[in-house]
């Protein structure tokens, strides 16, 4: 709306410089068009510079929506819905919007109720057995498992008598082959002390002057001497253990051959009594598994009461959602049903939001998208409300761009006062956003700027002679520009026509004519 009103007053302007281009040579006095200056000299028109406010805005097409936009769904199916409010109705927090018919929900219920009262009976009638169930099954258990106990020990009692006097057997043969053995060892070393005896004396033999030869060989006819000597001390020895040795071993095999026969017999019967102990005992513990059963029947009912009563909670829970209310204050966008028809769990019932405060999202151009920032002012106006501005501020700038048409665009967000209600959701709006503000500042109108190798300049009008200043440009807008450097407040500048202003030169003659500060600008 906005960008149509510069189009047009740009038009306004061109023409208006055509006429004065007409007018130009006709003279002050003679109500022409009050340029004064040498004649035959170009026409320009010149604006004293003044101090103003600038704002830098960014036009884009929106559109509105609710605020805080929320979905009333049926918690559960339902044979009617009966429906308390109607599309544009204000409505508070609290305020209930709709019921959903309970009467299948009741008979539910009460089937749940009636399931849990018999669960709660068959857990409280298990429990009671589980109690009552005979203590002379565990006495049994402990019996059988004694009666067993005694059996295994009987039978390895038995079988160690017998181990026992087979180990003394097997030790006095055993004690009898040592000493046999250790007869023969002290013959064998007799033999190699001998030996070494026979050596040293043939090497002494050899040479008696030798003195080491000769300790030599009384050394080993000592160690000889001593081998005889201990030989003939240990076979006197080992013939006394040998003589006890086999008076052990006649005593044990005797022993071994008394208690060996009689033995099988008491072994099988030491066996036998472990069987029929074992064979109690299973009896015993399949009497006590009924018990264990009973307790897992207990375990079982009380698991499926639970599910029971959670379910009948869940029924219950239900039944208190019957009634939809509003969860905020707002008003009814939409209604997705009728009213007395059937729904379905989560089916949409209506659609409540935000309309004292609507949601405006705009199409900013990728040219401009860099100047918006969240927290800038806005304004809103539409077609619905001819003349009404409304205020607001930006609350979200996209950060990625959205193409529709082959055109790049991003999506900002703002928040704008709904001022008496005059706007509504789903209006088309044009948004003006304040990105930039200056007050108090040196302003020239845009079309006064001419840009070249040097930098941007203006014209600068002193006894109708043509100045060109260099000027430092600040903030800009697309009909105005802030001067930063380059020119003093009340200085003459050079606004039209365009062609001029880009062709003349420093020096220059011209005939001026004086036009107001606020000439051109946009309002």
């Amino acid at each position: 709306m906005k960008r149509k009103v510069l189009i047009a007053a740009a038009l306004l302007a061109a023409v208006a410089v055509l006429i004065a281009a007409n007018l130009r040579n006709v003279p002050a006095s003679g109500g022409g068009s009050g340029a004064r200056g040498p004649k035959g000299a170009p026409e320009v028109r010149v604006q004293a510079v003044q101090r103003s406010n600038l704002r830098q805005e960014v036009i884009a097409r929106g559109v509105l929506e609710a605020k805080d936009v929320q979905e009333i769904r049926a918690p559960f199916a339902t044979k009617a819905v009966t429906l308390l409010v109607g599309i544009g109705d204000r409505v508070t927090e609290g305020q209930p919007l709709a019921v959903l018919d309970t009467e299948d929900l009741a008979l539910q219920i009460a089937a749940q109720e009636a399931q849990v009262a018999g669960l709660e009976a068959q857990v409280a009638e298990l429990r009671l057995r589980l109690q009552e169930a005979p203590l002379q099954l565990n006495q049994s258990l402990i019996n059988a498992r004694s009666a067993l106990v005694q059996a295994e020990d009987n039978l390895s009692k038995v079988l160690r008598q017998e181990d026992a006097l087979r180990t003394r057997l097997e030790q006095a043969r055993a004690n009898l082959t040592a000493l046999q053995n250790r007869s023969t060892e002290g013959a064998e070393q007799v033999a190699a002390a001998r030996a070494a005896l026979l050596e040293a004396e043939e090497a002494y033999k050899a040479n008696p002057a030798d003195p080491a030869r000769r300790a030599a060989y009384e050394q080993a006819r000592s160690a000889y001497d001593e081998a005889v000597r201990q030989s003939q001390q240990a076979a006197e020895q080992a013939a006394a253990q040998l003589r006890a040795a086999y008076d052990e071993l006649a005593a044990a095999e005797e022993e071994y051959a008394r208690v060996s026969g009689d033995n099988p017999v008491a072994v099988q019967l030491a066996v036998s009594q472990v069987e029929a102990a074992r064979i109690a005992l299973q009896l015993a513990e399949m009497e006590a598994e009924s018990g264990g059963t009973l307790a897992e029947q207990v375990r079982a009912a009380e698991l499926q009461l639970a599910a029971a009563r959670a379910n009948l909670d869940s029924l219950r829970e239900k039944l208190s959602q019957a009634q939809l209310t509003a969860p905020a204050a707002g008003t009814v966008l939409a209604v997705a049903v009728q009213d007395g028809t059937p729904v379905q769990a989560m089916q949409l019932i209506l659609t409540l939001g935000d309309l004292d405060a609507l949601k405006v999202k705009a199409q900013v151009d990728e040219l401009d998208i860099t100047k918006v920032q969240p927290g800038q002012p806005l304004t809103v106006e539409t077609n619905a409300a001819p003349g009404e501005r409304f205020e607001g501020r930006v609350t979200r700038v996209a950060a990625q761009a959205t193409e529709a048409g082959g055109s790049p665009f991003f999506v900002v967000e703002g928040e704008v006062a709904n001022r008496d209600g005059l706007l509504r959701a789903g209006l088309n709006a044009e948004v003006t956003i304040a990105t930039a503000e200056r007050k108090d500042v040196i302003v020239v109108p845009a079309a006064s700027l001419r840009t070249g190798d040097g930098g941007e300049s203006v014209l600068v009008v002193e006894e109708f002679t043509v100045k060109v200043r260099p000027v430092v440009v600040g903030l800009r807008t697309e009909t105005e520009v802030e001067i930063l450097e380059g020119l003093r407040e009340g200085e003459r500048v050079v606004v039209s026509p365009f062609t001029l202003i880009n062709s003349l030169q420093e020096g220059d003659a011209v005939r001026v004519e004086e036009v107001d500060a606020n000439w051109g600008r946009s309002q």
